[in-house]
């Protein structure tokens, strides 16, 4: 896997922050910024900096503390310099990457593997999120009101996300859950674990009070009448959209949100800006001082023998550090939010931040290490870094052809960083825990697909009967995917597993089935094919069809389980369908309508300028991003190429034809030689064929689905490598 990569994801933070910053400026000007920064009394800097080098304190001391929650014991001072390496890498890198890269320089020698520092992260990412979003919801209904707050939750599906998530768990842990998974349950939720977060939890509350209180003793040295109630609440809002990890270190979101949020309280833009480059400038400055500290070598009293320096073996500790990644990307994988930028609309995956983590754990093992990692196709990592290379010669080419577009930056080159991180998620929960973390990751990706589609239809059905359920329902059926289209890819990947592991089922040779579980998966098939249907999406329904029809001629699947299936789908089907239309309102139609003309005239015209574009350059293509930026011109709107083929032929001429191509065909060499009754061959049969086909009529090659079970399919299990 390409490792260079990662700068990408720092160059489109770096320019989201610039053009943020630019903004500030122009609302609040330059000179008066600067002349309020200027103003500032050496006691609120000297206040501020304290705090802040109080709360590096805190995050240390918390990091120490969740070093020994996981059973590893090394001294404080050796805790605190991997903590302080990790912000101070963070200056350089995208934060996420850089605070796992900086503690695993440190904590390297102590036997910590980096899927144990990518988990810690999670888990201290995941109580800081929840501790900074429960404080900036509580400032925004004190500061904004009820009404605001209330409506952003409505337009994210909170309520929704958090009930498919749990019941998406709880369905698969019944389904199959194994031993391992029981007795790591045990642990994760015994009495003693629920304490260790509590402690994690208060210090990481206490570290945000210590950021808040920096806004508000700068907020009161130049706005001493406003109330302290109201600068704490505003100080939490803000706080809030800098952790957001679109810019770097909170850079420009954290100054935008300061005009919008001081606004309320009648403080001139320029003051905002002010006071916010002021916290930013001595968070830096205190990172800096403390360098030194981090690079400063340790004393030999002070290094620890690896094995002595954990309680637990690394294996003990990095498998289920791997398997909380995975199942984490398993289950929020269907769950994205639609953020709108100046530059356009960016997708966001509730998932996206563990495959970050995922592809950090795998890149820090491989630099750690020397190994690259180790697939069942051979020159697939040689595939990865020519597919890397590909789409940043595509960027330079736009780039030089049209300047840097949103889309071509953080769409496609940072979107390709995102889907290496998915990859590395499917590939670490396989290579730690072989083929019962791939049948465990496949029935927890089912498991999720069905409860999705269960819960859209069962809020279409309430809100037809009159009954208020505060959701917004899109008029297509569509999931959380933002898109009928992606959704109805989501289906057939999880179909895919299904179908491919219907064979275990039916013979029912896994120990954890009663016949009871069995009957579910039939029932669940016929969920997934319901909820093709429902989407109307054409694509969807014919790639299905074809995927069927493959998998009862070729024997991929158990035909008895496609029989009932059908049958389950078709019951469920027409259940629904008279329940709607017996229902008094008809405004949330469960069936989507299909395409019409206007859809095969807008996919006709992006085809036809595709391949126009092509010939103007059939050799190198016309760059990456240039198609999007030239449409609104041929379609009055900006608008992607609806299919994969076209659009590499367009953007990346002949030779990213020929590098797809070749990666393409490393995957169907692999799969028709497998061992014709391992479930991976037929999923990965089955997943192939979907995307082959959909891509000629869509553009799906960044559908994060995909690659998170390509990477599972294709990871070798630790156990088995170096056998042939």
């Amino acid at each position: 896997m390409k490792l260079g990569n990662f700068p990408v994801r720092r160059l489109f933070a770096v320019f989201v922050s610039i053009f943020l910053i630019a903004v500030v400026f122009w609302l609040s000007g330059i000179e008066n910024v600067v002349r309020r920064l200027a103003g500032f009394p050496l006691w609120t800097l000297a206040s501020i900096l304290g705090l802040l080098l109080a709360n590096l304190f805190v995050v240390s001391f918390r990091y120490w503390r969740v070093l020994e929650h996981f059973g590893i014991t090394v001294p404080w001072k050796v805790a605190s310099r991997a903590c302080v390496a990790g912000h101070v890498a963070g200056l350089f890198l995208i934060s996420l990457f850089g605070q796992v890269l900086g503690r695993q320089a440190v904590m390297q020698k102590f036997g910590v593997q980096p899927v144990v520092n990518a988990s810690l992260a999670v888990y201290e990412r995941t109580l800081l999120a929840l501790v900074s979003g429960a404080l900036g919801v509580f400032g925004g209904f004190y500061l904004l009101g009820n009404s605001l707050i209330a409506g952003f939750f409505q337009r994210i599906s909170f309520l929704e996300i958090v009930i498919a998530a749990l019941g998406t768990a709880a369905l698969s842990l019944w389904l199959g859950g194994s031993k391992f998974e029981a007795k790591l349950s045990c642990q994760m939720f015994s009495w003693t674990n629920f304490s260790r977060v509590m402690v994690i939890t208060g210090l990481t509350l206490a570290g945000q009070l210590l950021i808040l209180g920096c806004f508000v003793l700068g907020i009161l040295a130049i706005s001493p009448g406003v109330s302290t109630t109201s600068l704490f609440s505003a100080a939490a809002i803000i706080s809030l959209a800098a952790s957001i990890p679109i810019t770097v270190n909170g850079w420009g979101a954290r100054e935008l949100a300061a005009v919008y949020v001081l606004g309320k309280l009648g403080i001139p833009a320029a003051d905002a800006v002010a006071v916010s480059i002021l916290i930013g400038l001595c968070s830096t400055l205190v990172i800096v001082a403390v360098t030194p500290f981090s690079l400063r070598k340790l004393p030999p009293s002070e290094s620890a023998n690896p094995l002595v320096a954990t309680v637990h073996s690394a294996l003990e500790i990095e498998k289920p550090a791997a398997w909380i990644v995975g199942m984490a990307v398993a289950v929020t994988v269907f769950f994205q939010v639609h953020l709108t930028l100046p530059g356009g609309v960016i997708n966001l995956n509730l998932a996206d931040p563990f495959a970050i983590l995922a592809l950090a754990a795998v890149a820090l093992h491989a630099l750690f290490s020397r190994q690259t990692p180790a697939w069942r196709i051979k020159h697939f990592n040689i595939a990865l870094s020519a597919i890397s290379v590909l789409l940043l010669f595509g960027f330079i080419r736009g780039w030089l052809e049209i300047g840097i577009t949103q889309w071509a930056l953080g769409g496609r080159l940072l979107g390709w960083l995102v889907l290496l991180g998915y990859l590395s998620a499917g590939y670490l929960i396989v290579a730690n825990a072989g083929t019962q973390g791939l049948r465990r990751l496949a029935e927890t990706l089912i498991t999720s697909a069905a409860v999705v589609v269960i819960l859209q239809a069962i809020l279409h059905l309430l809100n037809n009967w009159g009954v208020n359920t505060g959701s917004e329902l899109a008029f297509n059926f569509e999931g959380y995917a933002g898109n009928r289209n992606a959704f109805a890819f989501q289906l057939l990947a999880a179909m895919a597993l299904l179908l491919g592991y219907s064979r275990v089922y039916a013979r029912c040779d896994v120990a954890s089935y009663s016949s009871v579980r069995r009957w579910i998966f039939p029932v669940l098939l016929g969920i997934v094919l319901a909820g093709l249907v429902w989407t109307g999406s054409r694509a969807g329904l014919l790639v299905g069809l074809v995927v069927l029809i493959f998998a009862g001629i070729g024997r991929l699947a158990d035909r008895r389980m496609l029989g009932w299936g059908l049958m389950f789908a078709a019951i469920l089907w027409v259940g629904v369908w008279l329940g709607a239309q017996s229902a008094p309102i008809q405004s949330a139609p469960i069936q989507s309508t299909i395409s019409g003309d206007d859809s095969d005239q807008e996919r006709w015209v992006t085809m036809t300028h595709a391949l126009e574009l092509w010939r103007q350059s059939p050799i190198l293509g016309a760059g990456l991003g240039v198609f999007i930026a030239k449409s609104p011109a041929w379609l009055g709107h900006p608008q992607v190429i609806h299919s994969t083929p076209l659009w590499v032929l367009a953007e990346f001429g002949l030779i990213g034809a020929a590098v797809m191509g070749w990666a393409f065909s490393l995957l169907v060499h692999y799969a028709t030689r497998l061992g014709k009754f391992l479930p991976a061959r037929r999923v990965l049969l089955l997943l192939i064929l979907a995307f082959a086909v959909f891509s000629l009529a869509h553009e799906i090659f960044f559908q994060r689905i995909f690659w998170f079970v390509l990477g599972a399919v294709l990871a070798q299990p630790f156990v088995s490598r170096g056998r042939v």
